[in-house]
């Protein structure tokens, strides 16, 4: 998975290039490719919602490295998908 400057794994593409759409339009890097990606090793993510915490990974939905947290974030989906 490809991390944006903006902290968020990229979840859609413009023109074939990777974006953040939660931050597009409004936070800059959102359109920028993160070249020094961070180690996630050890850290945990917690869903905004429910608090569920799963290991870090740009793999999870939604997912925000927050190296100044001490977790990051993402969505479960525990309220759906729709």
């Amino acid at each position: 998975m490809t991390m944006m400057k903006c902290g968020h794994a990229a979840n859609a593409t413009e023109a074939g290039k990777p974006v953040c759409v939660v931050c597009y339009g409004i936070v800059p890097g959102a359109d920028e490719i993160d070249t020094d990606a961070p180690d996630l090793t050890g850290r945990e993510s917690k869903c905004g919602y429910c608090r569920n915490v799963e290991p870090s990974s740009p793999r999870l939905a939604y997912f925000r490295h927050a190296p100044d947290r001490p977790r990051d974030s993402h969505y479960c989906g525990c309220r759906g998908w729709n």
